[in-house]
């Protein structure tokens, strides 16, 4: 790279210069290029995936184990501990995340940035087959998975007339037609319960005929089954011997004879046993706008794309019959947003463009304009090109990335453009003309735009959750970037080098007038101006110094507010109910359907033209991101509940999702009894949370702890919503063996599993049903499992077969344990979240509040806490040090380039120095329009960086020219001279660069607001650089020439003396 710079500079003949010189004498080599860019991208946008957001590898391996029944503490002790303990020492595993719950244990490894998750998940596999006599007894075997990242792409809600069975069999089917669909390979279902045989015998019965639970299992399972016997060879063949036995429905069942009885009879199950075909005992109810409901989901894999999986679907139900009684509709669909979405910035980018190229008409003769203007679709189009071999796909992101990169292309073809045409007016006409003015900044154009790529790469290293999405970025600016470099030297110059003007009488006449006002601005203001600055150059360098300083101070001490991840609204308001645990089913749901009365009460007050529908989950939460989402953001449980109401377009009602979902909050109040309830309308409803992971070595001293930062948080007045993960589990009756039963040779592992099978139940079999594996579990009936007296009624058999009661052999203690025990790298942690009510705060700033006026406190309070932030806060400082240490690495690398460009170690600094004032710039933008600081600003001022490197570099590099070439000026005469030349192409960069954001930045679309920030750094921070570039940055080289020159008189002096003596 270094070596082309050099050759650019200083060797016309070169084989690049060469190359330039080709395609600017043959139009047709340009133009098959031109086309190659421009049909290529077309025809490569049609076969790129479209979708919301880049879909993004979660970077974690999950492995998770059912132990059906267990309470939290037996489960962490006999299966998560152990988890954590196999896989903590393996490579590439940055933490470790587990929680034990009832009957389920979920340990959520998270794999460090860029490491091959492949390997990690053979490793981890391989640790769990190394643990010993695991899993124990009852649990299921682990499921060790690296969740495909899934996103949904519609959502449907199925309403059945009849009772549950109608509506599961209705939604069932259609999950099967749908999946039949070759477009379509993902679809979950929620709201439907599994299902189950139960057979339920009483203990009477069993004492009847003298039955045991184990008798009784045993039997039905050696009567139920499929068992090969082998096969005979015979000289007309082979036959299998097969014993074709397992019962599937009920009616077999009952058939099992489980003994003879005397006169030849015998006992078949269905004579002591009550056995139905139905669902788990879960409650559990979805309902859509108060009808009974289930919503069935349909999910797309990273390759493919939600517009043609939804087109597909939709073509689909318009001939689909559906099952007598069933009604489908779509709750949400992700093609209508992504639509609405792309067509939001299509339509801004088209109008921007448009204003752009009005401009350059009036400033530039029509065929330049047209050249110059044509940078952006040819740039655009060979980028898309490039995308396909890249993996970019089609997304807010890469859009977004596109608007960002607008600027810039349009930069490089004005510089180019406007260098050909001072070519031009000193007298060469043709290919001679578009050559020369090529070859004039070619290399501070290819220095320009490669430290600007680079300026770009530190992007592509943030890690964390949403660090992979915004590499999108830069890797579409580099690829757009590389296009318009090719497109400006080798397509633009042939296009150029055709005699004559396009413009014609009147567009001639005001194009001249426009020049003539132009040109009389910049000698009788701009480079009066330059000299004055250049005269008191010591003045204006204090004077930029002084205003770098206020921005940074305004920031500092939070006048301009810094938002890291900005609000985005989603089309969906969301609320969570969560009760103690233990909480009856009656009092959680009456009290989210007394929540619902309040959504419609609200939206009445709003004219009634706010809700599009509600749906209502009771005995269920449900996720933050719009539409029910992934299974596993709806959390089956008796003590919660939620609703998502989803509102009309923005066209349609009053007020923002944020009001509303404000309103909702003032109506609803407190909620008696709830431990919290939660409202979210933010897409990613996580960033207004502050989140403190808890560990303490004591366990009540840690409950201390907590307590205590909860009261703390409480008094805050930006703090709205409270929660933890310590709340209490349910009660439980602890077993303990009396000494009567320790002499009759119990042990606690036989009572209990006793216990287990009459309450709990045993599983018996698994039938495959349509797809889905059905248990036959055989327990009590429910009348005598409702009770602690049937704990106490309960019969125990001893090692000798005779059975005794259970008031003899063991006696019986209450007490209650978490409903969850979660821990992090082996240690106990609870967790605090609070939410964040961002019109008092930001999240960055209550998060350094908290931090000084809570944490601290804390710590000192109870000695050997530990607290550690984490969630977005935590990732947002976490990002910003890997960008601030990556962003020092690539300065370095600009510096490097610039210096061996220029050939000096002196003018590079004056480029670097540079952009820190244009980045003042952009933030003193935000505060004048009103907006605070985000990351999404911070892409908008690496684009201004690039804009300010593109016009320092080409700048200084016409001053040497002015100094070394021609009439070898002064330094101050070249350095005013060369920010006159550089005027018209400096003037026409800012006005366009501002114009083709004007759209953006005037947009009233609520659902856009999140991308306005980059237009604000892009569109005010381009007028501050550019003033930079034209008057601060001549003083800043003419300093450096003070500087040198000084040394040099030094340098001399210490000669003097050495020759005196």
């Amino acid at each position: 790279m270094t070596d082309t710079v050099s050759n650019l500079a200083s060797a016309p003949s070169t084989g690049a210069s060469t190359l330039i010189s080709y395609f600017a004498n043959n139009s047709v080599a340009a133009n098959l290029l031109m086309l190659l860019f421009l049909v290529g991208g077309f025809l490569t946008v049609q076969g790129l995936k479209s979708e919301l957001f880049p879909t993004v590898d979660q970077g974690v391996i999950v492995v998770s184990v059912a132990y059906p029944g267990a309470a939290p503490s037996e489960v962490q002790e006999s299966i998560t501990e152990r988890v954590d303990v196999a896989v903590k020492s393996i490579d590439g595993v940055d933490r470790i995340v587990s929680r034990a719950s009832e009957g389920f244990s979920r340990t959520t490894i998270e794999l460090k940035d860029f490491v091959d998750s492949d390997k990690v998940l053979d490793d981890v596999q391989a640790a769990m087959d190394s643990i010993l006599n695991f899993p124990p007894q009852d649990a299921e075997e682990p499921q060790i998975v690296e969740p495909a990242p899934l996103g949904p792409v519609l959502t449907l809600i199925v309403k059945g007339l009849g009772d549950e069975r109608h509506l599961d069999e209705g939604v069932r089917q259609l999950e099967t037609d749908l999946l039949a669909l070759p477009e379509v390979s993902h679809v979950s279902i929620q709201g439907l319960r599994e299902h189950e045989i139960t057979i339920e015998v009483s203990e009477n019965d069993l004492r009847k005929y003298n039955l045991t639970f184990d008798e009784l299992s045993n039997t039905l399972r050696r009567s139920s089954l499929n068992l090969s016997s082998g096969e005979i060879r015979t000289e007309s063949g082979d036959l299998l011997i097969r014993t074709d036995q397992k019962k599937e429905t009920v009616g077999e069942l009952s058939e099992i004879i489980l003994r003879s009885l005397p006169g030849g009879a015998v006992l078949r199950l269905g004579e002591i046993a009550k056995i139905v075909d139905g669902y788990v005992d879960d409650d559990i109810s979805l309902e859509s706008n108060g009808e009974r409901a289930a919503f069935l989901t349909i999910k797309k894999s990273e390759s493919e794309n939600v517009i043609k999986i939804s087109d597909a679907v939709l073509e689909f139900f318009d001939s689909y019959q559906l099952p007598p009684g069933i009604s489908v509709n779509i709750w949400e669909n992700q093609s209508d947003i992504l639509r609405s979405r792309l067509s939001l910035l299509v339509r801004n980018g088209v109008l921007g463009f448009a204003l752009v190229f009005t401009f350059l008409v009036l400033m530039l003769d029509l065929r330049l304009a047209f050249w110059v203007a044509m940078g952006v679709p040819i740039s655009f189009l060979g980028g898309f090109l490039l995308f396909g071999a890249v993996g970019v796909d089609i997304n807010m992101i890469s859009l977004f990335a596109l608007i960002i990169v607008l600027g810039l292309v349009v930069d490089d073809a004005i510089i180019v453009g406007e260098s050909i045409d001072a070519e031009r007016a000193t007298g060469l006409t043709g290919s001679a003309a578009s050559i020369a003015g090529v070859r004039r900044v070619a290399a501070p154009v290819l220095v320009g735009v490669t430290t600007t790529m680079i300026a770009f790469v530190p992007l592509m290293l943030i890690g964390g959750r949403f660090g992979p999405s915004f590499g999108v970025i830069p890797t579409v600016v580099i690829c757009v970037l590389i296009i318009s470099l090719i497109e400006v030297f080798f397509i633009m110059p042939a296009h150029l080098a055709h005699k004559g003007r396009w413009s014609r009488f009147p567009l001639d006449r005001i194009q001249d007038r426009v020049a003539a006002i132009v040109q009389a601005f910049r000698d009788r203001v701009i480079t009066p101006l330059v000299r004055l600055f250049v005269r008191y150059r010591y003045l204006t360098l204090i004077y930029g110094l002084a205003f770098f300083i206020t921005t940074v101070t305004l920031v500092a001490n939070g006048v301009i507010k810094v938002d890291f991840f900005p609000s985005i609204e989603s089309d969906f308001v969301t609320v969570n109910v969560t009760f103690p645990v233990g909480t009856p089913y009656t009092v959680t749901d009456r009290s989210i359907r007394i929540i619902q009365e309040k959504v419609y009460e609200v939206n009445e007050n709003l004219g009634g033209t706010s809700i599009k529908g509600v749906t209502l989950t009771s005995g269920g939460s449900i996720g933050d991101s719009g539409g029910p989402g992934p299974e596993e953001s709806l959390v089956l449980a008796r003590n919660v509940a939620g609703l998502e109401i989803q509102l009309n377009d923005e066209t349609q009602r009053s007020v923002s999702a944020l009001e509303f979902q404000r309103l909702l909050q003032d109506a609803v109040g407190e909620v008696p009894g709830a431990d919290s309830v939660s409202f979210s309308s933010d897409l990613f409803g996580e960033a207004n949370l502050l989140s403190y992971e808890m560990i303490h070595e004591n366990d009540e001293t840690l409950k201390r702890a907590v307590k205590t930062l909860r009261d703390e948080l409480r008094a805050q007045t930006f703090i709205r919503e409270i929660s933890d993960t310590s709340s209490a589990g349910k009660r439980q009756l602890d077993i303990h063996l009396t000494p009567a039963g320790q002499a009759a040779g119990l042990v606690p592992a036989v009572i209990a599993r006793q216990l287990r099978q009459s309450f709990f139940g045993e599983e018996i079999q698994r039938i495959t049903r349509a797809g889905d594996e059905v248990k036959v579990m055989l327990r009590y009936p429910e009348a005598e499992r409702s009770s602690t007296a049937s704990v106490f009624d309960a019969r125990i058999r001893l090692p000798d077969g005779t059975q005794v009661p259970f008031s003899t052999v063991a006696r019986v203690e209450e007490s209650r344990s978490y409903s969850a025990i979660d821990r992090v790298d082996g240690f106990r942690v609870i967790t605090v979240s609070a939410e964040v009510d961002k019109r008092l705060m930001t999240t960055g700033e209550a998060s350094q509040a908290v931090q000084t006026e809570t944490i601290e406190g804390l710590l000192e309070q109870f000695p050997g806490l530990q607290i550690a932030e984490t969630g977005f806060s935590s990732e947002q400082a976490q990002d910003l040090s890997s960008m601030i240490t990556t962003g020092g690495l690539a300065i370095a690398v600009i510096f490097t380039i610039i210096a061996i460009q220029m050939r000096s170690y002196a003018l590079p600094v004056a480029v670097v120095v540079a952009i820190p004032f244009g980045a003042a710039g952009a933030v003193l933008g935000h505060y004048i329009l009103g907006f605070d600081l985000s990351i999404v600003s911070m892409f908008g001022i690496i684009a201004l960086c690039g804009v300010v490197l593109n016009d320092s570099v080409v700048l200084i590099d016409r001053y040497r020219r002015f100094r070394h070439e021609g009439q070898k000026l002064a330094p101050q005469e070249a350095i005013v001279e060369a920010a006159r030349s550089r005027f018209r192409a400096i003037f026409l960069t800012t006005v366009t660069t501002t114009l083709g954001l004007t759209p953006m930045l005037f947009e009233t679309s609520l659902q856009a607001r999140f991308l306005i920030p980059m237009a604000v750094s892009l569109g005010t921070g381009i007028v501050f650089a550019s003033l930079i570039t034209l008057f601060l940055l001549p003083a800043i080289i003419s300093i450096g020439g003070d500087m040198r020159n000084l040394v040099n008189r030094f340098r001399s002096s210490q000669t003097e003396s050495s020759h005196v003596a």
